[in-house]
């Protein structure tokens, strides 16, 4: 394990491994634009905080999980005291990648937000990026049920249907 600063980060070629880009656009299209500013600091807060997987091939870095700290490594309005902090990183060879480490922490995003964003919407977003071998492996189903849904992010699917969808379906 190695830690980077923010900084060097900023200066490194830094890109979304490809198949989990799906998922990096459902926190950046349906979670992160709805938080409020002390939800987003604590967030970064907390992506400085975490171990953070990289799967590295020529010049370029693939992120794998840690999705507010793309947001902080693509930004160029950082303050000072961001740019210094430092990230705990892990190099994973491509061959070792796997779809549970960014599922999962997407889930738990979801589940920390899910009374400010579109949980139906969310939830429509994950069901079609799931396909039948990637619900088999995370579940042991071959479909990605709202009652799965609902059980990984903690509430009821009475609650599920209660709230209000702003999204197209």
């Amino acid at each position: 394990m190695k830690s980077l600063s923010i900084a060097k980060l900023q200066t490194l070629n830094v890109l979304v491994y490809p198949e989990i880009i799906s998922l990096f656009d459902i926190y950046t299209c349906h979670i992160r634009p709805l938080l409020n500013s002390h939800a987003i600091e604590l967030e970064q807060s907390n992506a400085c905080s975490k171990l953070t997987c990289f799967i590295k091939e020529e010049e370029k870095w693939f992120l794998l999980n840690n999705f507010e700290l793309f947001h902080i490594a693509k930004s160029p309005y950082i303050d000072f005291d961001v740019l210094r902090k430092e990230v705990d990183v892990k190099y994973i060879p491509k061959n070792q990648f796997n779809f549970d480490i960014s599922f999962y922490e997407l889930i738990n995003l979801i589940a920390q937000h899910n009374k400010t964003i579109d949980i139906r919407l969310v939830y429509s977003q994950l069901n079609k990026i799931l396909d039948p071998e990637m619900n088999k492996k995370l579940f042991g189903k071959n479909i990605f049920t709202i009652a799965t849904f609902c059980r990984l992010i903690n509430i009821s699917e009475q609650t599920y249907y209660k709230r209000p969808s702003k999204g197209v379906l």
